[in-house]
């Protein structure tokens, strides 16, 4: 059993001038959530999950977020992106503020695999 079941996402989400910083809030057996922090010209690698869905709220920030082809669509404070089990996705931050956004795996392990935008 968890311990909170209510977390600041302020008091969670790191920064690093060298690369977007991404930091787990919790992991149960159902999901795993995380918190990103992308500086301005940082990158989310473009991958995707063989196991599972991962749901991205964006909350402070604009992200170029990559669909896989070779295509993107911006992705605003207040949108939700979802990543379906092998969906490519990702992320850039071409702006001038910090982006900053939960992540949402819908089980807690649900792989990794390098991907082109």
């Amino acid at each position: 059993m968890i311990d909170s079941r209510i977390f600041a996402f302020e008091t969670h989400v790191h920064f690093s001038e060298e690369a977007a910083t991404v930091t787990e809030i919790i992991q149960t057996e159902n999901s795993s959530i995380a918190i990103w922090g992308v500086k301005p010209g940082q990158i989310v690698q473009a991958h995707s999950h063989p196991d599972g869905q991962d749901t991205w709220v964006m909350l402070r920030g604009t992200l170029t977020y990559y669909l896989g082809n070779s295509q993107s669509q911006t992705l605003n404070a207040g949108e939700i992106a979802i990543a379906e089990k092998n969906q490519i996705h990702g992320a850039v931050n071409e702006n001038s503020e910090d982006a900053v956004f939960i992540s949402i795996y819908s089980a807690p392990q649900i792989g990794y695999e390098k991907a082109s935008p």
